[in-house]
């Protein structure tokens, strides 16, 4: 196998892991509290399916990094769309917030 893909299997692990938390957040966020249960149902599979592809990520990297990215990234993603697509308010403590959760994960990727 390639040595470079390898190396970069982590990375897409964790990158699929974001991606399929953010997808089934969406998907909770649509079922209504549950009340459309096909999206609901299609939430919790995809956020099944973030936990099962993070498991795989911290196989090949610190589980402090694949962490605090994956928590991260999601939660800053989730909130721009929040904001876009459902029109959420992110004052300007928030926004605060998430420049410090992302400095936070830059400082323990370069520590």
């Amino acid at each position: 196998m390639n040595a470079s893909f390898v190396q970069a299997a982590p990375f897409l692990w964790l990158l699929l892991a974001v991606a399929l938390e953010i997808g089934g957040t969406y998907l909770l966020k649509l079922s209504d509290g549950m009340s459309r249960r096909i999206m609901g149902a299609g939430g919790i599979v995809l956020v099944m399916g973030a936990f099962a592809a993070l498991a795989k990520a911290i196989e090949g990297m610190d589980l402090s990094v694949a962490y605090a990215v994956w928590g991260g990234a999601g939660l800053v993603i989730t909130a721009v769309i929040g904001a876009l697509v459902f029109g959420q308010r992110i004052r300007p403590a928030g926004w605060l917030g998430i420049l410090l959760v992302v400095c936070g994960v830059v400082a323990l990727k370069l520590v």
